[in-house]
């Protein structure tokens, strides 16, 4: 019988796992079948690897550096490329489709993966795949409402029978013309004047879709039936020892308090960075309505703030930036689309119901790490309670 160190061979994971039974001592392992199904290929830890790497291509696409994402995942840099070029390969026949797909919009050309449903069609365009009519439908005419305002957004290609949107094998495409710029913004290098302009943009998109709900309805989410509903079962059900009950509760008894009196409207619902285009540092459109949503105002000026946290550790700001930066993106909102006195003081109370929100959604679809990054901000968030609202109220 031949003896093997069991920490030469055997993944750090299943290591810890085998010493709850074992430790210290020699263990036989007989041969079987085992190839058939390598390890963790039905366990939490074979899911936690798939989301990994999808996070880790994702992260590529939108163009942050190798560099950047293996500090990120605190993987080698050699190891990040073996990932992406595996997932390059998966998407190999999805763009042998594409091709074949804009010939229907008389277009010829390479499409290039952008994001895990949009392609960019020769640096002109960019089609999107969409498993929902419903959402499609609202999202074509949120963009032509908004285009005939004038607000920077994509304009929607017709297909020459003067269609908006291609169906094939269940799935619908909708090709836009590609706005100018990028979403890649370099937070170290914005002044406070930058993140003022920023508050003043998204104020600005918020009196837009006042005119989007005039025209057609949207789904009338409410952030409150979501807290006490899936979100606070979802939490009890995996109980992580890292977000205690007694303040989940709290913090959605506080919102509960003041959810009636604040201001709602049509809604971004997925504000950052990586939705605003900016062409040599010149704010050049919005993109991406998907998650658009009727719900109370300031879930947008939360959920961008709080993003700025979770930026990689290249593109994260010092928390004492970060609160210039509440003060200057809530004052550039504030001057264009006035906040009430009760909303100012509940930008605290919603940040922490965000993130308590995330936390049970990253834990329903498997993803340990995120939620542990979810609930992390909303002890910091907790924590420098004082801090954030005499940003806010200044």
């Amino acid at each position: 019988m031949k003896y093997i160190n069991g920490q030469e061979v055997l993944p750090e994971d299943l290591l810890k796992e085998i010493r709850k039974y074992a430790e210290g001592v020699y263990v036989y392992i007989p041969k079987s079948d085992w190839k058939k199904n390598k390890w963790g290929e039905k366990t939490n830890y074979h899911r936690e690897m798939e989301l990994r790497n999808r996070h880790i291509y994702d992260k590529y696409l939108e163009g942050v550096e190798i560099a950047a994402i293996s500090e990120c995942y605190h993987l080698s840099a050699n190891s990040v490329r073996r990932i992406i070029l595996s997932q390059k390969r998966k998407m190999e026949p999805v763009i042998i489709m594409m091709k074949e797909l804009i010939k229907e919009w008389n277009l010829e050309g390479e499409p290039v993966q952008i994001y895990h449903s949009a392609w960019n069609i020769n640096n002109t365009y960019v089609l999107k795949e969409y498993d929902d009519p419903n959402a499609l439908q609202r999202n074509l005419m949120m963009m032509r409402t908004l285009y005939e305002a004038g607000i920077p957004v994509p304009k929607i290609i017709q297909l020459p029978d003067q269609q908006d949107y291609l169906e094939r094998n269940n799935k619908l495409y909708v090709l836009t013309a590609k706005l100018k710029g990028r979403n890649i913004v370099k937070l170290q290098e914005c002044d406070s004047r930058w993140f003022f302009e920023f508050g003043i943009l998204l104020a600005k998109l918020h009196i837009a879709f006042q005119e989007c709900e005039k025209k057609i309805s949207f789904w009338n989410n409410s952030m409150l039936e979501e807290m006490n509903g899936w979100v606070n079962r979802d939490l009890h059900k995996f109980n992580p020892d890292y977000l205690k009950q007694d303040d989940i509760k709290a913090s959605i008894d506080e919102l509960a308090q003041i959810y009636d009196e604040l201001p709602k409207q049509l809604i971004h619902r997925d504000v950052h960075l990586g939705n605003f285009l900016f062409d040599n540092g010149v704010f050049s459109g919005y993109i991406d309505f998907d998650l658009s949503q009727r719900n109370i105002r300031i879930f947008d000026l939360c959920y961008f703030l709080l993003g700025i946290l979770l930026e990689e550790d290249n593109n994260r700001v010092e928390k004492q930036k970060w609160y210039e930066i509440i003060r200057q993106v809530i004052g550039g909102y504030d001057s264009i689309a006035a906040l009430s006195t009760l909303e100012k003081k509940a930008v605290t109370c919603v940040m922490k119901n965000i993130e308590i929100l995330f936390t049970a959604y990253f834990l329903g679809i498997g993803d340990e790490k995120l939620a542990k990054d979810s609930a992390d901000i909303y002890t910091f968030v907790k924590l420098n309670e004082e801090k954030i609202q005499k940003a806010v109220l200044v």
